[in-house]
């Protein structure tokens, strides 16, 4: 049998045969390990077990420390200034608190302490080492070894804990077995040199070729590349130089070598793709077997990135069925979002995002009402939230069988009625495994209903039980927020997805440098850029390798991982016979990328570069490149000016365009803006929810509606003094901001949250003192007013409202409009007589030829704004010596004036379209026609462009 290994061979190699070789093994790290251990009979080991192996390293760590807290206070030690003598445990084996060397990583996080410390103890156990101390050993080797005996199965001391055997373990028992057992390679092939390799794989093969027919361990070979003064040649022969001169050689531009630029790498996907398709030469045919020896190209693709391979179907060209692995995929954000559930405060973001996701296991249409109620109301359980989940339960069990709706009903109270736990403290273990474990069952379920298509649900059950495996192998009966995050993410890992298969006559290609095993004719360098791992510093100091070296261990050296590395990293440019791309974007997927380091050995090769260097954007090199490609032709296109607002929109006349009823805001809408009355009002042209938590400003100005309508129901709230108000308002605020605004509750709100809470305070005060020493009682809260505009006409429209707050004070009525912020945008409005919505709720609250005092109160600064002080004393007024009713009377004038006007428009088909761009035109009209006296009747016109306008792409107002 003959064994073919590389490093990276596990996954993908080239080239390969025309067909495929018996007894011949293609093998990487994993997969050698995996074939040795089926021919000595070693094989069952579950692969994915390394969150176990670092849950019971951890539970490692936490013994030792305990057993050497329990000798401390066994034997009373007591703390001096003297040097702390070394504590000694029943086996005689010394063990310093001191020499806890990680104690303070430890202390910050437990899990990525125990996965390095269990990375440092595997790569001393393929190295050799056996973790036996002695009484020179380094204090930190000490303490690894100290951790390693605690897994022994002489030590009883300390918890009986059992390490699963991971990569290290398995590797060195087929080592030890080896001694006993030969094994069936008969030629043993490395891709890379055998002084570059690991150290345990050179043991291994120093193993193997003591044992087999033929003990030569041989170097893969590699041709010579064609045309030995190629520039491909010259780059090939500099990278092999370790010494003598290395001047820049002159660019040949024999089309042996190219570097291609893009800004960006979905353009160059784009273009490499179409290079592909036009030049025939370079790709086989689709109806070709798939063998590679048939075409003259060959990709890498590192991270098997697939935004190439999205291009080459576009263009027709056959799929690599890359393999796609992302830690976005919808069905994997459920793993991360589930733990949200257990904890109070909640985080609307995270169950917005829950309810949002395409696969969850909660039903869509109950999901869409939840996140629609979220995203108004940002909590649980509050305003509306039980009339809503009660109205689609009554509404299911008349629509769907009994079985459908109960479980429906399941799911529901699974995720929102459970019990929640404070963030600042902990979670029973249990509650925990519950929720996973029901994950996991669910995932299978939806699994098996969507026909065993959707495989990301396997990759979720399967995680899912690794989650449950590792909370019930946790030693803690409870879990505080940051460990559970911990957990989750020790476990969270990417679902790979094949979106297309892989199709007949595809081009070649490998995802790692090192995946080469012999020449190619032509090599397609996809992304040359960065994507190796820098390596800084070396794990173990010099003292431990010199100790490490006596006992003949030998871990790598970083100059070792580094000359691999190089090796790797040079290993497509020697393997090119014939050309050699290379495709290096400025950017991916939208970040900076970094270029791969060989470009500086390019660089350093040739004085003019630029002569094999073509950007695909500007298209500087063109004439070079075109000569050994046909180059996909660009298609220029004409720029189209999109033109500009037309002053009025032209509708056949229609009859009726009116409304059953009128609102306070549409009429105003309707004055002002009549284009948007028609388009949101009348044809009903609404945007999308994009399912968002609403804003601070609308949040805090939604929450102060809220307790400002509890406060003014509450008996006796006139009778409150300034500490008895304080206190409601905070047990008020802890209760509304979980179930409306828990936005404020999140972490690092803190701030934001007491002052919201102060100013809500300040205002509270500020409102019933106004009330109270001007003699006004509440006479309702949020009160439904209707009526009809303009009254006398033969043909009103009915008029609805909503009044924040009414109050009365003998025969006198007031009105105030509650806002959240806007003091001085409200002074203006008063100032300038355009308090429409003030004077109609005056109109409607009165008894003909009355007029209701009217207000605004801006609760951000706890300020009312009036035009007099006649209602109430103590403020600033806007206009103190204007008679109030006669300016309403002039108002309201005004307004049906407009009314009439608006309504002889709409009349006629004719709607305008008011902005900035517009204003000129629609004054010229309206003069020409003679309307200039009847600009003097209605309200003054705007001048600038509707605020919040949802509508200014249809009207062509673009920035």
């Amino acid at each position: 049998m003959k064994l073919i290994f590389g490093l990276d061979l596990d996954d993908r190699c080239e080239p390969r045969t025309a067909t495929d070789e018996g007894g011949v093994f293609y093998c990487g790290k994993n997969g050698l390990l995996a074939s040795l251990e089926a021919f000595i009979g070693l094989s069952g080991h579950p692969d994915d077990i390394e969150y176990l192996r670092i849950e019971q390293y951890r539970q490692a760590l936490i013994s030792l420390q305990s057993s050497v807290l329990s000798f401390e206070q066994s034997e009373n030690q007591v703390l001096t200034d003297a040097p702390q003598p070394p504590i000694v445990n029943r086996k005689s084996q010394i063990v310093n608190p001191q020499s806890f060397f990680y104690q303070r990583s430890f202390e910050a996080d437990q899990f990525a302490t125990a996965t390095e410390l269990l990375a440092r103890r595997d790569e001393l156990k393929l190295a050799g080492w056996d973790f036996q101390k002695k009484d020179n050993t380094p204090e930190r080797l000490a303490v690894l070894a100290h951790i390693e005996a605690i897994f022994t199965k002489e030590n009883k001391e300390l918890d009986d804990l059992q390490l699963p055997p991971g990569y290290a373990d398995r590797f060195c028992e087929v080592l030890e077995k080896l001694d006993a057992r030969q094994h069936p390679f008969t030629e043993i092939w490395l891709n890379e040199p055998l002084e570059l390799l690991p150290c345990h794989f050179q043991r291994l093969f120093k193993k193997l070729s003591e044992t087999s027919e033929e003990p030569a361990i041989r170097q893969l070979p590699l041709d010579a590349p064609g045309g030995t003064g190629s520039d491909l040649a010259i780059f090939q022969k500099r990278l092999a130089q370790t010494t003598g001169s290395k001047g820049k050689h002159p660019v040949k531009a024999d089309g042996s070598l190219f570097l291609l630029k893009a800004k960006r790498a979905s353009d160059a996907a784009v273009f490499i793709a179409q290079l592909l398709r036009v030049n025939q030469s370079t790709v086989r045919s689709p109806q070709s077997p798939v063998t590679s020896h048939q075409s003259p190209i060959t990709a890498l693709i590192p991270e098997k990135n697939r935004l190439l391979d999205t291009a080459l179907i576009q263009e027709g060209l056959p799929s690599l069925g890359i393999e796609s692995a992302s830690l976005a995929r919808p069905t994997l954000q459920i793993l991360k979002l589930v733990p949200t559930f257990l904890w109070e405060p909640v985080n609307p973001f995270k169950i917005l995002e829950f309810v949002s996701l395409a696969v969850k296991p909660l039903a869509d249409e109950l999901a869409t009402l939840i996140a629609n109620q979220i995203a108004k109301s940002p909590g649980l359980q509050g305003e509306g939230w039980y009339a809503m989940i009660n109205r689609y339960f009554d509404e299911i069990a008349e629509k769907e069988p009994p079985k459908v709706a109960n479980e429906q009903r399941r799911q529901y109270n699974f995720w929102f009625e459970r019990q929640r736990y404070d963030m600042g403290k902990t979670v029973p273990k249990q509650d925990v495994v519950d929720i996973f474990s029901y994950l996991r069952e669910w995932s299978l379920k939806a699994f098996e209903d969507s026909g065993s298509k959707n495989n990301s649900l396997i990759v979720l059950s399967e995680q899912a039980k690794r989650i449950t495996e590792l909370l019930r192998a946790l030693p803690e009966t409870a879990l505080t927020h940051l460990e559970l995050e911990r957990i989750v993410r020790t476990v969270y890992v990417p679902a790979p997805v094949v979106f297309q298969p892989e199709e007949a006559g595809r081009m070649p290609y490998v995802t790692h440098p090192g995946a080469f095993i012999g020449p190619v004719a032509e090599l397609l360098w996809w992304n040359f850029t960065q994507n190796e791992a820098p390596h800084f510093f070396s794990r173990w100091y010099k003292l431990e390798r010199a100790y490490l070296e006596q006992l003949d261990v030998r871990p790598d050296t970083p100059e070792q991982e580094n000359a691999r590395t190089i090796w790797q990293r040079t290993r497509p440019v020697h393997c090119a016979k014939k050309r050699l791309l290379l495709v290096l974007p400025q950017s991916i997927n939208g970040q900076d990328a970094q270029a791969h380091p060989l470009l500086g050995d390019l660089e350093a090769t040739f004085s003019n570069l630029g002569e094999i260097t073509y950007d695909i954007d500007s298209e500087a090199g063109k004439a070079n490149f075109g000569r050994f490609f046909t180059l996909p032709e660009k298609i220029a296109v004409k720029p189209r000016h999109l033109g500009r607002p037309k002053p009025f929109l032209q509708l056949q006349s229609l009859a009726q365009m009116g409304r059953e009823y009128e609102t306070l805001t549409s009429l105003e809408t309707l004055f002002y803006y009549p284009y948007q009355w028609f388009f949101k009002y009348k044809i009903k042209l609404n945007k999308s929810s994009i399912l968002s938590v609403v804003g601070d400003n609308t949040l805090m100005g939604n929450l102060a509606h809220r307790l400002f309508e509890r406060l003014l129901k509450e008996e006796g709230f006139n009778q409150f003094d300034k500490n008895h108000l304080d206190n409601w308002i905070e047990a008020e605020c802890r209760r509304l901001l979980q179930r409306e605004g828990a936005v404020l509750l999140m972490y690092g709100r803190e701030p934001e949250r007491i002052a919201f809470i102060n100013k809500l305070k300040y205002a509270a005060w500020s409102l019933l003192s106004l009330i109270r020493d001007n003699g006004w009682k509440v006479r309702h809260t949020e009160m439904d007013l209707e009526g009809i505009f303009p009254a006398g006409h033969e043909r009103p429209v009915p008029v609805r409202g909503i009044a924040d707050l009414v109050l009365e004070r003998g025969n006198e009525l007031a009105v105030l409009d509650l806002k959240w912020r806007g003091g001085t945008f409200r002074e203006g409005t008063i100032r300038n007589e355009e308090d429409l919505q003030l004077v109609l709720y005056s109109r409607l609250l009165s008894a003909e030829g009355e007029w209701a005092h009217s207000a605004y109160f801006i609760i951000e600064k706890g300020k009312l704004i009036a035009r007099n002080n006649q209602a109430f004393r103590g403020i600033t007024p806007i206009a103190p010596g204007e008679d109030y009713r006669e300016v309403n009377e002039r108002i309201l004038q005004r307004m049906e004036a407009t009314w009439h006007w608006r309504n002889s428009q709409l009349a006629k088909g004719e709607i305008e379209i008011r902005c900035r761009q517009t204003l000129n035109e629609i004054e010229e009209k309206y003069g020409a026609d003679g309307q200039g006296e009847l600009m003097l009747q209605i309200l003054e016109m705007k001048g600038d462009d509707a605020k919040y306008d949802d509508y200014r792409t249809l009207i062509n107002l673009l920035d």
